[in-house]
Formats: structure tokens, C-alpha cells, sequence
């Protein structure tokens, strides 16, 4: 349906302006400009083309009032066609062609002299057709195509802008200077046409002052004041242009239109000049902003610093007073602030961590859709966020997810520029790669920084932050304590479940003590299973108990395939220390200490407590360890002579010092046990290999051969372990009922230790696969076993045996047994 008031009120416009035009003064019913074609033509071209009706009407009621039909039926079809002709030409053509703007401005004026020819052309054959004669018909033509187009050319882009009703704001040396020109130009060309021989060219100066430096409207006022004073002088017979000839009216005429056409392409020009340069400066600050927060972004800097940066450059550069940005919640109605920047000179509230969202708000429509929005409290009362009554949202996307947004806030009224949702987006994709670039460091220094296999702090991070957290402590005066801890027996876990199944443990021993520290405790792991606990403000006393609640919290629950494990622990605080390295050795000086007084405890440093050991007592120590670790390795080596025994050795060991603990061993003692077990096979070194691993049954002969190695192995061992040890060595393969060898000793005359690894290696021989025998379920092993109780075990080892049995520990002790059947 055609918008039927719209039209109307365009054909009264029409008729009132055809009217007002023939009121002036004319001479041989010339209007030197045509005002109702530039309304026409002002009006199709802002509100569509739709409205021509209200032409035709406005103009056939305009001419029906003083010509006959025929004269109204032309007048009003002429102007119809002529802005119908503009209108589409400049639609279709013109605009795409505004990538060049010069070219499009000179071809635009073309289109405007074709509609108006062509509109003349139509008018004067109707007038003539009518019986009204206004001089030569090509004349006529001329005078009626010069006087809209002069019309068009100075009204319809005043109309047609879209920026008409957005008035920039009062500046009140601008508008002086406007005036004082157009003033100047007007009195010059008023000069100049009351004088038979005026100096047109000293409008010259005037005109080019007016270009350089008026705005569109001020170049219109001066063009339509130009024209009227040039016509009207002319057509009374004064001025330059005036020599009395018949064709005086269209000499000023075309002299006025030239004048229009050069002021407005000369004014077009240079404002575009001024924008490019305007533009270019406002690109060059904006590059130089936006370098200024990539560098701040490339050097590292935190995503707030970032953030606060990027929100100062972003509010300068738009001519806003606050940038703020912020990260969404999920679905939240509640925004995270990361940071905030302020131009110059402004002095914004504080921002608030977290920040409601207004329903309609710009940040909640970029949720919706995806793009920069605006939000325009001008008209409210109270804005949701005063001071500001304005708000410009852009959002924030990370690898192509919506992260946030970047706002910018002022409490200005005035309308903002139209690009400015683009210019923010930029700083908001930078925002998003420093978001992006943040989030790769932040994974790299958690690489750098973090234990692979249990997700703690790893060594080089965890004495960084012993060194910064005990400069923090001297400079506050504020407590400083450490804990270090180690897995009780954690050597025996990896000897029996192997190394898969130790790295098992010691990854769920620090997910347990993760769980049990609180805020602000720093876990890391230090050793191979030696873990620690940094805890900033915490005193010795807060420490220790801090400790104990760690370790417990590992040992509250058994293990899914190790059983029940055990922490020893050290705790030092700073003051017994003097340095960083200090607090970390008194602490491992007291879980040595604890570890040497029965395990699973927690100690607390003090020197009458820990018993410092000497440098030459620790050398001997280390020396002492590294050469039972090159026995243990000698006997993993024959071990791993026959495949059927691979990994015989640690086996034993294990199994020995389960044995020991069911049977009330101190752990001391277990672990002695367990360095002499680990070395027992070593004096299979002295038997050839071809009866080491013989396929088959051993003859009487090379029987004799193997039982030397237990006698050999107990002279090996003899300078590394104690005489007790060397004495389970050399008894392991003796027998309760006195059959066994090298010694034959019977019954009690065994030592216990060398009873209980006679058991160990026997269950791992029946267990295991042999080359000539296959491996006996684990049921059947132990019918073996109670078989031979008493003949060749000694009861209590079978006792204990049975213990660890019943408490379902002995599977995950035992080679390649199945499981036993279910019971009936």
C-alpha cells in the first residue's frame, strides 16, 4: 500500500515551493532556480522513490491554478520524470561508482542536467502545445534545464543527507568564520553586479576561502546567495553579464549554475582531501595505540595490565571517558571484569569485580548475536550505570569462541561517530589474541613448571618459590615453614609392581596430598618420591600439624594394588634457618631422622631432636649405598641370564619383607632384610652359565655346583652388609628339618631372617615359570607350602605367609600364579 500521507504532504511541499518561486520577481518567466526540483529530488532520494506521486500531484495542482489542463497535465508529467530519471540513474550508477568520488560526483551532475533536460524538453513542448510562449523554444529548453538543475544542486543534498538532524556540536568560531566568509563572498558579488564593469574574478579568493575551509551548508548558503544577487542584478540591466542583449537572464543563469557546480565539486573535493587526512591520522593513532598494546602483549604482560592498557588507548582514541573489558560466565547474568582503562584527566567509580548485565544491554545482544552492538540511555532518567549514557560493546573471541567483550562508556549526549562499533572491534580482536597469546604462555610455563606424572610443582619451580616465598618472609617478618615427605618402603613397591605401578602410587600419593593441602600450600614434588610442602604464614607449630594431616590422609586408605601406605615426614620452619637452603636441609634432616626411627611419622626439626650427621658419616653412607646398589645390580644381571627368572631377585625381597612385617618386624629390620634379599642369588656369579640355565633336570654333579653360590654370595656381601645380614645370605636355602645347605642347620639354628627368605624364594620358584615346569596356581602353591610345613618351612614363615594371604596381599606378591578358585 503507497504511503498515502508521505505523498501528500511531498505535493503540498511541491505546490507551496512552485508558488513561492513565481512570487519572485522574474523577467520573461525565467526562475533562475528551481527550488521544487531540488525538494523533489531531496525527498525521493532519502525516503524512496515510492513518493513520485507526490510530485505529479503537487505539480499539476501547482500549474492547473494558472494554465489550462493541458499546460497542468505537462507541468506536473515533466518534474515527475525528471527526479524519476535522477532518482534511478544515481541508485543504479552512481552510487556503486562512489569507490572514486570525484568520478561520481561529475557523472551525478550529468544525471542531473539529463533529467532536466529532459524534464524541459517534456514542459516547453506542453506550454507550446498550450499557447504559452516564453522566447525561443531551444532557449526555453535551456533556461528550464539550468534552473533545476541549479535547484537540485543547491536543496537536494541538504535534504537528502542523513546526517540533517544531527546537529554536530555548537562551536562558535566555526560558525563566525562560516558567516564572515559567506558574508565577504556575498558583498563582493553584490559589488560587482550593481557595476556595469565589477571584478567577477575577485570572488575568486572568497570562493576558494570557502571551499578550504566552510561546511556543506555554508557552500550552499553562499551558492543559492550567489545565484539570486547575480540573476536579479542581471535581469535589471546592471553587472557585467548585463549588455543588453536578449540572451542577458541566460548568461546569469549559466554563469550562476557554473558557480554552484565548481563551489560544491571544489568543496566535495576538499572535504574528501580533509577526510583522507583526517583518516590517516586517526588510523596512524590508532596503529600506534594499538602497537603500543601488542607490545605490552608480545613481552608477556598479564592479561589485566593488558586489559587496563587496551581499555586507556581505546576510550582516548574514541572520545569516550572509560574501556572496560570483561569475560562472560558462561550463561551467567553476571560479567567477570579482567580490567579497566580511562582516558586522560577522567576519574571513573571504581569497577566492581563482577558486573550485572542489563537485560537489552549492549553486552547482553552481543551474546545473541555475535557482533558489535550500542547501548543509548539518552532519553532514560536514570541510566543503569551512571554516569554513562552511552555504551559501545564489541566482542571478544578466542579460538573461535565467545570469550567477552570490550566496552566503551561516556555520559556524552551528542550523537557518536558511525564507525566507531568497527575501530572498537579492532582493539577487541586484539584483545582476544592477547587472551590467546596469555593462555599459550600460562600452558607453557605450567609445562615448564609442573611435574608430568603427578601434576605438581617439579623441582627448578618449587626451589624458585622456596627462594621468593623466604624473601617475602624476611622482608614482612611473617612465619615461613616446609615439610618433606617420602613414601615409606617405596623401593620395595617398584621391585614388586615394577615401575608402571610405582609411578601409579606416587601419582596417587600426590593427588591425596593435593586434596589435604589448603589454600595458599604449595605441593611439589622434589625427589623421585620425595614430595614437599611449602606453607607461606604458617609456623612451626601449624606445620607439623599440617603434616600429620597429610599424612594421614595417605595412609587413611589402602592403595588399589600397593595395600596400606606410610609417609615420613620432616618439618623445619624458618627460624632455625638462616637460608632458603638451609630450611630445605634441616627438613630433610628430620624426615631422615624419622625415617630412621621407625616410619610413618612426622618429625619437627630441632637440634636436639635430629642428629646431624658429619660429612665423612654421610660419604661412608652414600658409599655404602652405591655399592649395595652395584650388588643389586649384578644380581638383577644373573637374574636375567634365564627368562624364567627375570626380576627373581626383587620378588624375594618384596615377599621377605611382607613376611617380616606380619611377623612384628621394626621397619629398620624390614629394611635391612630387604637389602640382603636383593643380593641373595649374587653368588651365582661363580656357576657356569651352561648349569645356570640347563633346560632340564640338574645331575647330582652340577646339584653340587649351585648349592656353592650361597656360600660365595655371603663372601661377596660380606664387606657391604652386617654379619646378620651376611648370615641370611648364606642361610637362605637352609631347611627347617636340617636337609638344606651349605650349613645344614635346623629349626630355630636358622636365623629367622634366612627362614623367612627360604620361604620367599621357594614361593617365587613354584610361582614363576621354569623352562621344565609350568607355574603353580596360586591355591596350589600354597597347599605346596602347608605340605611342607615343618620339613622344609619353618611354621612361623608359613604362619605369616598365611597372614598375608588372608588380607589378599600375597597376588600382587607373587610371578605368574592365577588367581585361586572361589570359594564353594
Amino acid at each position: 500500500m503507497p504511503p498515502i500521507l508521505p505523498i501528500l504532504g511531498l505535493a503540498i511541499a511541491y505546490a507551496l515551493a512552485v508558488r513561492l518561486a513565481w512570487a519572485l520577481p522574474v523577467r520573461s518567466g525565467l526562475v533562475a532556480v528551481w527550488p521544487a526540483a531540488g525538494i523533489a529530488l531531496g525527498v525521493l532520494l532519502r525516503w524512496g522513490r515510492n513518493l513520485w506521486p507526490g510530485v505529479l500531484i503537487g505539480a499539476f495542482a501547482a500549474k492547473l491554478t494558472t494554465s489550462g489542463l493541458v499546460a497542468a497535465v505537462g507541468g506536473g508529467i515533466a518534474p515527475t520524470v525528471e527526479v524519476l530519471i535522477c532518482v534511478t540513474l544515481l541508485d543504479r550508477y552512481i552510487t556503486p561508482m562512489m569507490t572514486r568520488p570525484a568520478v561520481a560526483r561529475f557523472a551525478g551532475i550529468g544525471v542531473l542536467f539529463a533529467g532536466a533536460f529532459a524534464s524541459g524538453v517534456i514542459g516547453q513542448s506542453t506550454l507550446s502545445l498550450a499557447g504559452e510562449h516564453h522566447g525561443a523554444f531551444a532557449e526555453s529548453i535551456l533556461r528550464w534545464t539550468l534552473g533545476d538543475v541549479a535547484g537540485m544542486l543547491l536543496i537536494a543534498p541538504l535534504i537528502s543527507a542523513r546526517d540533517l538532524m544531527q546537529w554536530p556540536r555548537l562551536r562558535p568560531l566555526r560558525v563566525l568564520e562560516d558567516a564572515t566568509v559567506v558574508g565577504l563572498l556575498l558583498a563582493v558579488a553584490l559589488a560587482a553586479f550593481t557595476r556595469p564593469h565589477g571584478q567577477i574574478w575577485l570572488l575568486i579568493p572568497f570562493g576558494v576561502w570557502l571551499v578550504l575551509r566552510a561546511t556543506k551548508g555554508s557552500v550552499a548558503l553562499a551558492s543559492a546567495g550567489l545565484t539570486i544577487i547575480a540573476v536579479y542584478e542581471t535581469s535589471a540591466g546592471r553587472g557585467p553579464l548585463a549588455v543588453g542583449g536578449d540572451h542577458d537572464l541566460l548568461v546569469a543563469q549559466a554563469f550562476s549554475v557554473l558557480m554552484a557546480v565548481c563551489l560544491y565539486l571544489l568543496a566535495a573535493l576538499t572535504a574528501d582531501r580533509r577526510q583522507m587526512l583526517d583518516e590517516h591520522q586517526r588510523m596512524s593513532e590508532e596503529a600506534a595505540a594499538l602497537h603500543r598494546v601488542a607490545s605490552t602483549v608480545a613481552r608477556g604482560a598479564g592479561l589485566t595490565e593488558v586489559a587496563e592498557l587496551a581499555g586507556a588507548e581505546v576510550a582516548t582514541l574514541l572520545g569516550m571517558d572509560v574501556g572496560v573489558v570483561v569475560a562472560f560466565d558462561g550463561r551467567s547474568e553476571i560479567v567477570r571484569a579482567i580490567g579497566q582503562g580511562t582516558a586522560p584527566g577522567v576519574l571513573p567509580p571504581p569497577l566492581p569485580p563482577y558486573v550485572p548485565v542489563a537485560p537489552g544491554s549492549a553486552v547482553d545482544r552481543i551474546r545473541r548475536t555475535g557482533r558489535a552492538e550500542r547501548f543509548d540511555e539518552r532519553a532514560v532518567a536514570v541510566p543503569s550505570m551512571p554516569p554513562y549514557r552511552q555504551r559501545i560493546a564489541a566482542p571478544i573471541t578466542v579460538e573461535a569462541r565467545l570469550w567477552g567483550a570490550m566496552i566503551v562508556c561516556t555520559p556524552r549526549t551528542d550523537d557518536l561517530s558511525a564507525d566507531i562499533e568497527g575501530r572498537l572491534q579492532r582493539f577487541a580482536e586484539l584483545i582476544g589474541m592477547a587472551i590467546a597469546n596469555a593462555d599459550a604462555q600460562a600452558r607453557l610455563v605450567a609445562q615448564a613448571t609442573t611435574d608430568q606424572l603427578t601434576g605438581l610443582v617439579n623441582h627448578r619451580a618449587f626451589h624458585e618459590r622456596l627462594r621468593e616465598e623466604a624473601a617475602v618472609a624476611r622482608r614482612h617478618g611473617t612465619p615461613l615453614a616446609l615439610a618433606v615427605f617420602d613414601i615409606d618402603r617405596f623401593k620395595q613397591i617398584n621391585d614388586t609392581l615394577g615401575h608402571v605401578g610405582g609411578d601409579a602410587v606416587l601419582a596417587e600419593t600426590a593427588r591425596r596430598m593435593q586434596s589435604a593441602a589448603r589454600a595458599g600450600e604449595i605441593v611439589a614434588r622434589i625427589g623421585g618420591d620425595e614430595l614437599a610442602l611449602l606453607m607461606p604464614g604458617v609456623d612451626g607449630d601449624d606445620a607439623h600439624a599440617a603434616a600429620e594431616r597429610i599424612r594421614r590422609a595417605v595412609a587413611a586408605t589402602p592403595f588399589a594394588d600397593a595395600g596400606a601406605m606410610t609417609l615420613s615426614a620432616g618439618v623445619c620452619d624458618l627460624d632455625q634457618a638462616s637460608a632458603p637452603e638451609e630450611l630445605l636441609r634441616l627438613a630433610d634432616g628430620a624426615l631422615y631422622w624419622a625415617k630412621a626411627h621407625g616410619r610413618d611419622a612426622c618429625i619437627r626439626y630441632s637440634p636436639q631432636v635430629v642428629e646431624e650427621l658429619s660429612a665423612a658419616e654421610r660419604a661412608d653412607r652414600l658409599e655404602h649405598a652405591r655399592a649395595l646398589a652395584a650388588l643389586g645390580a649384578l644380581a638383577r644381571a644373573i637374574d636375567a641370564k634365564d627368562p624364567a627368572t627375570i626380576r627373581h631377585s626383587e620378588r624375594v625381597a618384596a615377599l621377605a619383607c611382607e613376611l617380616a612385617a606380619e611377623s612384628g618386624w621394626s621397619p629398620e629390620d624390614v629394611a635391612r632384610l630387604h637389602d640382603a634379599a636383593v643380593v641373595h642369588d649374587v653368588g651365582k656369579i661363580g656357576v657356569p652359565d651352561a648349569v645356570l640355565s640347563k633346560p632340564e633336570r640338574l645331575t647330582a654333579e652340577e646339584y653340587e655346583v649351585i648349592k656353592r653360590h650361597a656360600d660365595l654370595g655371603a663372601q661377596i656381601v660380606a664387606e657391604m652388609l652386617d654379619g646378620e645380614q651376611v648370615a641370611w645370605v648364606r642361610g637362605h636355602h637352609e631347611r627347617h628339618d636340617g636337609r638344606g645347605y651349605p650349613d645344614g642347620l635346623a629349626g630355630d639354628g636358622i636365623a629367622e631372617g634366612a627362614r623367612l627368605m627360604a620361604l620367599a624364594d621357594a614361593w617365587d620358584a613354584m610361582t614363576g615359570a621354569r623352562v621344565y615346569s609350568a607355574p603353580m596356581r596360586l591355591d596350589a602353591a600354597l597347599a605346596e607350602v602347608r605340605a611342607n610345613e615343618g620339613a622344609q618351612f619353618h611354621p612361623d614363615a608359613v604362619a605369616a605367609l598365611e597372614r598375608v594371604h588372608t588380607r589378599g596381599a600375597l597376588g600382587a606378591l607373587t610371578a605368574d600364579a592365577g588367581p585361586a578358585p572361589a570359594a564353594a
